[in-house]
C-alpha cells in the first residue's frame, strides 16, 4: 500500500514522543513491504526533499513560514489551526503526483489536508497523539486541573496565558472553524482511552467511535539485564531516572521537591529537552543530558533503580513509562492521562496523585527500600510493555488502512 505519513515536525531535530513515534511508524511501515513516505514543515531550511534512510521526507513551506522566526524554537514550527493555502497548494500537487492510498496525520498539518482529503482516490486517517484537536494549548489543562471541555470563551482565555491573547484568539478561533471539517476524516485513532475521552466530540453519526491504538516499542529494543550503562549516568549504583521536557507540566519541580527529601541520597539523572521554563541551575546530585539517542535511553533505563514520570498534565500516554517497563525497570508515575492507563498500579510500578511531592518521595524510597518488589515490577513491566511491540501494535494500524480503502465505493468524498 502507498501510505503518506503526515506531521507538524520529523526528524531531525528529535523533539518528543510523537515525532519518535512517527518515525518508527514509518520505517515499520516500510519494512512490512509498504511504500512510505513522509511530508512535514520545512522549518527555516525551506522546501525541500530528503531522506531518511529510504524513505522520502517532503519537508514543505506554506505560507505560514513567515511565522518561523516567532516560535520558541524555530527548528520545530507548528501548522496554524486554518488550513494554510502555500501547505494546501504544495501538498495536493504532491499527493496528486505520488497517489497515496492512505494519508495518515498526526498533527495539526491535517488542517491544510482537510482543503483537498479524502478523495476517491485518497483516504485520511489521523492518530491524536495529544489533545490539540479539541485544545489550543495541547494540553486539556485548565486552571491546573484537567479540563471539562472546550468552550469558546474559555479556551480564549486559558491559552492566552501560554501563547499572549492575539495568537490564542487566532489558536481557537481556528480550531471552532475548523471543527465541521473534522467530520470529513475517514477514521480517528488516540493513543489512549485518556485521548479518546478527550476528543470524543469529533466522532461523527454512523462513523466508527476513536480507536485506540497505543504507540510501540521495536520488537528487538528490549535490553538484557546484564546491558552496559552509557555514560552520561553513574558507572556503578544506584540511580533515579526522568525522561521527557525539562518543564513544569512534566512535574520536574514536584520531582526535584521530593527527591531532595529523600531519607539517602542517591544521584538523579535528568534526560530531556530544554524549555524556556527550565531552571538554569541544578542542585548537586543531579544530572542533566540532552540530545540522547533513544537507544542509549533504553540503556540507561535497563540499569537504572527507579523511573519516575511525575507528569502534572494528563499525560496523552507516557512512552517514557513505557521504555522503562520493557526495560525491566519499575515506574513510580501520576495517575493521570494515558499514565492511569499504562502503568498496573502496585504491579509494574506505583501510581501517585500529580502533584504530589511528599506521595511521590513516599513511593520512591518504598521502593528503593525493597530490592525484591523492585526485581517483580520490573518482570511484570516487561511483560506488560511485550503488550505494546511493533509486532502487535502494526497490524492494528494496516488493519484501519484495509479498513478505510476497502471502503471506498461506501464513504463519500471530498
Amino acid at each position: 500500500m502507498r501510505i503518506f505519513q503526515a506531521t507538524d515536525c520529523y526528524p531531525p531535530p528529535l523533539v518528543g514522543g510523537r515525532d519518535l513515534h512517527v518515525r518508527l511508524l514509518a520505517h515499520e511501515l516500510a519494512r512490512r513491504g509498504h511504500e512510505v513516505e513522509v511530508v512535514t514543515l520545512a522549518g527555516p531550511g525551506g522546501t525541500r526533499t530528503e531522506f531518511d534512510g529510504d524513505i522520502p521526507v517532503h519537508r514543505i513551506a506554506g505560507w505560514s513560514r513567515v511565522l518561523n522566526p516567532f516560535y520558541a524554537d524555530p527548528e520545530h514550527p507548528y501548522h496554524p489551526t486554518l488550513p494554510d493555502p502555500g501547505m494546501v497548494r504544495s501538498l495536493a500537487a504532491l499527493v496528486r503526483q505520488r497517489r497515496p492510498q492512505v494519508v495518515h496525520s498526526h498533527s495539526w498539518i491535517l488542517h491544510s489536508l482537510l482543503a483537498f482529503l479524502p478523495s476517491q482516490q485518497t483516504r485520511l486517517v489521523v492518530t491524536m497523539h495529544e489533545y490539540g484537536l479539541v485544545c489550543p494549548k495541547n494540553t486539556f489543562v485548565y486552571r491546573s486541573g484537567v479540563c471539562t471541555g472546550p468552550k469558546f470563551a474559555k479556551c480564549i482565555a486559558c491559552a492566552s496565558g501560554q501563547y499572549g491573547p492575539l495568537r490564542s484568539v487566532a489558536l481557537t478561533t481556528g480550531l471552532n472553524l475548523m471543527r465541521p471539517w473534522h467530520h470529513r476524516v475517514d477514521r480517528f485513532m488516540a493513543v489512549s482511552t485518556a485521548v479518546a475521552r478527550a476528543c470524543a466530540s469529533l466522532g461523527a453519526p454512523g462513523r466508527p467511535p476513536i480507536e485506540v491504538i497505543p504507540p510501540f516499542l521495536l520488537d528487538d529494543s528490549f535490553p538484557s539485564a546484564d546491558t552496559g550503562r552509557p555514560e552520561f549516568v553513574p558507572a556503578t549504583g544506584e540511580y533515579l531516572m526522568f525522561a521527557g521536557a525539562l518543564g513544569p507540566h512534566k512535574g520536574l519541580g514536584v520531582l526535584l521537591e521530593a527527591w531532595a527529601g529523600l531519607d539517602a541520597a542517591i544521584p538523579l539523572v535528568l534526560v530531556g529537552i530544554r524549555r524556556e521554563d527550565t531552571p538554569h541551575h541544578f542542585p548537586d546530585g543531579v544530572t542533566v543530558v540532552e540530545d540522547v539517542p533513544n537507544t542509549d535511553v533504553i540503556r540507561a533505563w535497563a540499569n537504572c533503580t527507579v523511573a519516575v514520570v511525575p507528569s502534572s498534565w494528563p499525560e496523552p500516554f507516557g512512552r517514557v513509562a513505557l521504555e522503562a517497563m520493557g526495560a525491566g525497570c519499575p515506574v513510580v508515575a501520576s495517575a493521570v492521562g494515558g499514565l492511569a492507563d499504562l502503568v498496573v498500579d502496585g504491579t509494574t510500578g506505583i501510581l501517585v496523585p500529580p502533584g504530589d511531592a511528599a506521595a511521590l518521595r513516599a513511593a520512591i524510597q518504598e521502593l528503593l527500600a525493597d530490592p525484591g518488589r523492585r526485581e517483580r515490577m520490573g518482570n511484570a513491566g516487561r511483560r506488560r510493555a511485550a503488550e505494546f511491540t511493533a509486532s502487535a501494535v502494526i497490524p492494528q494500524v494496516e488493519r484501519v488502512y484495509d479498513e478505510v480503502v476497502g471502503a471506498l465505493s461506501s464513504v463519500p468524498s471530498g
